[in-house]
């Protein structure tokens, strides 16, 4: 039986992101039951995210070098003065606390999201917002050294949680394992691709890409901003909610 080789477009793995990830999916073996397997998990995930954004944090404030790029403005939130000192960020900090609501939103995204172009997009802007870019509030940069090393914790800290599941059979808890394991890796070309420079754009191919890369910038500050509001909707309605039931037995 004659072997067949499927033809992969070089150039296409550097300025289409549908069509990278599409490979390097298929080259891991990550499936649409892995995604699925994922979804499957959020209920007993969306317990443990508290823990592990603790853990991953305490990981972090272990070392000076990773801990020094919470003195910095982020994208969305300008440091305090006081705190653009490293020994002055504690972990009660304002900006520990907004970068553990955006860990914890990304965790709750994985297994709630449909795997489509948006989120896609959503993947892919994690990783480009650690880079520095014009399309940035800030110039934090983290280098891929650090991404690297974080990635390879998170995974670690997500899938020994998962090991602990009793929810499961042991057939189905290895699958969602597997699973997790593989999507990281997805994940971490997704930063990669902003840090490894293997191949030179054209001028042509670079307008393309930022383009792109702009449109998800404000796409993804849209949503943010949406979930912002929704979360302080939601916070005024409770406090006219306590407010009448408080004015009905106390008044």
């Amino acid at each position: 039986m004659a072997h067949t080789m499927k033809h992969i477009d070089h150039d296409s793995l550097y300025t289409d992101l549908e069509y990278r990830f599409n490979h390097v999916s298929e080259f891991i073996g990550f499936t649409s039951e892995d995604q699925e397997l994922i979804r499957k998990s959020g209920s007993v995930v969306a317990g443990l995210v508290p823990t592990i954004v603790d853990a991953v944090y305490d990981k972090l404030f272990q070392y000076d070098i990773t801990w020094a790029h919470f003195s910095q403005d982020q994208d969305g939130l300008k440091v305090e003065d006081a705190q653009h000192n490293l020994q002055q960020v504690t972990m009660g900090s304002e900006v520990i606390t907004f970068r553990k609501t955006m860990l914890t939103k990304y965790l709750k995204k994985l297994v709630t999201a449909e795997w489509n172009l948006s989120y896609l997009k959503y993947l892919d802007w994690v990783g480009h917002i650690h880079t520095t870019t014009p399309l940035k509030k800030s110039t934090i940069n983290v280098e891929y050294i650090h991404c690297n090393a974080l990635l390879g914790y998170v995974s670690s800290v997500v899938v020994g949680a998962l090991q602990k599941a009793t929810e499961w059979d042991d057939d189905t808890r290895d699958k969602i394992v597997n699973a997790y394991n593989k999507f990281f890796w997805v994940q971490n070309d997704l930063f990669s691709r902003y840090y490894v420079k293997e191949r030179v754009l054209s001028d042509k191919e670079k307008a393309a890409v930022a383009r792109e890369q702009e449109e998800q910038e404000n796409a993804m500050r849209r949503q943010l901003r949406g979930e912002s509001m929704l979360n302080a909707l939601v916070g005024v309605a409770a406090g006219l909610a306590i407010g009448a039931v408080c004015s009905k037995y106390l008044g």
